[in-house]
């Protein structure tokens, strides 16, 4: 099985396997953010080929419960997206287990894994983020502007960045 397929499979067999976790007690009743940046070069439908890069910015709250409330902050060029998503969306997208917090989006064609990893105090973290196509397909996504993207190569994700602050940055 090549090794797209084999990363495709295990984002959606993490995410189902870590659904049912139990959550990291430490962890609960924090604010997480995690910043990247990705940069693909891509082909949109009318067959323009150009490289684009998105810095992207996630606030996530994890509540005494263990559900996950995002704030979602996209940049590219001209073209931005701001949007909040509770627990009923992000139920099957983010799981918390052991020192761990995953989040998967998933594209028109592929998908995006982010893995947050937490000191054993849960005031610090580190993150991850790949990004997988399935076997013989083209990552393919809606970019900022509204047009469908096409990945000529492999997206570069740089500079991932994290941080940790007690209590909900949603409240006021």
């Amino acid at each position: 099985m090549p090794r797209c397929s084999l990363i495709a499979a295990g984002l959606v067999i993490s995410s189902m396997t870590l659904a049912s976790a139990p959550a990291l007690a430490q962890a609960t009743n924090k604010t997480v953010t995690v910043s990247f940046s990705v940069t693909a070069t891509a082909r949109d439908q009318a067959g323009h080929e150009r490289t684009t890069s998105r810095n992207v910015t996630k606030i996530m709250y994890i509540s005494s419960a263990g559900r996950v409330f995002v704030r979602n902050n996209r940049r590219a060029g001209k073209f931005g997206q701001d949007n909040e998503k509770g627990p009923e969306a992000t139920a099957g997208n983010f799981t918390l287990r052991g020192n761990t917090l995953t989040g998967t989006l998933v594209f028109i064609s592929g998908a995006s894994r982010m893995v947050v990893t937490f000191a054993p105090d849960s005031q610090s973290c580190t993150a991850q983020v790949a990004m997988a196509r399935e076997s013989g397909k083209a990552l393919t996504w809606k970019g900022l502007n509204g047009k469908i993207l096409t990945a000529t190569g492999a997206p570069v994700v740089s500079s991932p960045s994290c941080s940790v602050q007690s209590g909900n940055a949603f409240a006021s």
